[in-house]
């Protein structure tokens, strides 16, 4: 038992370092574009990456003893998810359906005030994710098949994405698994998925093969990809 309350410590950790340091690589990568949009990938994920860097940081400071598991830090925490969520939604909006553009900011807009009644209103932490769990995971699924067209096609050089689907699925894991897994001997699994998520995150957004091999002149960070 104290080895997996250890693991889910020490991968806390490194899940909030990794999140916040890539939300700064991120931020400062978008904030150099010449030309900058609300929908590019490197503003989406920063954004993404402080609420999970949020979220987790709670977590963490539950585990040792600093924060209290009560239903107050629960919504909090909720919010935190929200903050990765909403912003993902929206750059699929954009990826997938460039159509129906004008109505893009009203699906945003009802997704956010779904989350926060779900999240506010409902008084079970059982029932809270059992709403809001399937949003995740049809996000991931999503971006999943976002980043295997991108690895299939090589329109994004700028990112690995095959390390990118990995990510997903490990991000993914982590979330279905962690109701199910919460009191039995494995509770600590999530939390290591999580992190491995984020280090696959990290490696595909850093990319050392690209920054290797790519010209003296520098270049833009990714905007959004549109789907065919």
């Amino acid at each position: 038992m104290q080895i997996g309350t250890d693991l889910v410590l020490l991968s806390s950790m490194a899940t909030v370092v990794i999140a916040v340091s890539l939300s700064g690589y991120l931020g400062r990568k978008w904030l150099s574009q010449e030309n900058r949009l609300i929908t590019d990938l490197p503003l989406v994920f920063a954004i993404a990456f402080v609420g999970q860097a949020f979220n987790i940081a709670i977590v963490t400071l539950q585990h040792i003893g600093l924060l209290p598991a009560t239903m107050i830090f629960f919504r909090i925490r909720t919010i935190g998810i929200g903050g990765s969520v909403i912003p993902i939604f929206g750059a699929i909006l954009q990826i997938w359906t460039p159509s129906i553009q004008r109505y893009h900011n009203r699906m945003v807009y009802l997704l956010t005030l779904y989350w926060l009644g779900i999240d506010f209103l409902v008084a079970s932490e059982t029932l809270i994710m059992s709403l809001l769990i399937p949003v995740l995971v049809i996000n991931g699924l999503i971006m999943m098949a976002t980043f295997i067209i991108t690895w299939r096609t090589g329109r994004l050089k700028e990112v690995r994405s095959e390390l990118m689907v990995l990510s997903v699925l490990f991000g993914l894991a982590s979330q279905v698994l962690r109701v199910p897994l919460l009191a039995t001997s494995l509770f600590y699994v999530p939390d290591v998925l999580l992190m491995i998520s984020m280090i696959l995150t990290a490696v595909a957004f850093g990319n050392p093969w690209y920054n290797r091999g790519k010209k003296t002149k520098p270049e833009e960070a990714p905007h959004m990809i549109t789907v065919p």
